[in-house]
């Protein structure tokens, strides 16, 4: 019985070092996809009888929905966990509003995690309305990215450092197992995702690059102008400080 764990653990590993590769290689909706599956597979080697794992939910919210990666909820906490597909140098602090992917001296830019992930966290809060359940965000990126980010609180961590920092970041049992099956069913009945919801979430995702493109800010109205950063150029509203969206400069 050993040898036979043994094994499928071996070979698990292999395919998830071909997994890697078919990241670092693929084509971005294609590395998306198999970086969740990685994700997805490390996370199922969590204890069953401690962690309940969620996959790719869809909440609603106040401005719409909320697609969640993974939520695993535990006896010690909820983790929610946004999962990055990036290479190269990934850099960045936790309060920036973009972060920088370096690949042989070309940079480009795409929005913090961090924030990406506290709208994530946000959902869940306003799903459970229990302030005694520690809500634990995580960042993880799978792929070949070597991560020179700085944080203070917020986790940022590789795929392969996931499960440590899961079991890690909370070893208080805050609730039972009966409590722990409630809040995986309230989150699993609580799933909006469906065809139709998600094509109203590519709508509006869709709109939201209409008015980008035509040089509206799609949070106020404002008018979106270049601006220079600490990282380089973006483009951010003119209605600053007063909002602040960013985006990266294509």
């Amino acid at each position: 019985m050993e040898t036979l764990l043994h094994n499928k653990w071996i070979w698990g590993c292999v395919a998830l070092l071909i997994l890697e590769e078919v990241i670092r290689r693929g084509k971005p909706a294609l590395k998306g996809a198999f970086g969740e599956a990685i994700v997805s597979w490390l996370l199922s080697h969590l204890p069953k009888d401690q962690y309940k794992v969620i996959h790719n939910i869809m909440l609603k919210t106040e401005r719409g929905t909320s697609q969640v990666d993974h939520v695993v909820v535990s006896i010690y906490g909820i983790f929610v966990i946004e999962v990055k597909n990036y290479n190269g140098w990934i850099i960045g602090t936790e309060n920036s509003s973009l972060w920088t992917q370096i690949i042989y001296k070309k940079k480009s830019h795409f929005k913090n995690p961090i924030h990406q992930n506290f709208g994530h966290v946000k959902a869940i809060e306003a799903l459970l309305r229990d302030e005694t359940i520690p809500i634990f965000p995580i960042v993880t990126f799978a792929g070949d990215a070597k991560l020179k980010v700085t944080v203070q609180t917020a986790k940022v961590v590789k795929y392969g450092d996931l499960n440590d920092t899961i079991k890690g970041l909370s070893t208080e049992k805050v609730m039972d197992e009966s409590r722990m099956n409630d809040i995986e069913k309230l989150l699993q009945t609580s799933n909006v995702d469906s065809v139709q919801n998600r094509k109203m979430h590519v709508k509006t995702i869709n709109e939201k690059k209409d008015k980008i493109k035509a040089g509206i800010c799609p949070c106020c109205g404002g008018k979106l102008v270049e601006r220079n950063g600490k990282y380089g150029k973006f483009i951010g509203c003119s209605n600053y400080p007063k909002c602040r969206y960013t985006e990266k400069l294509q």
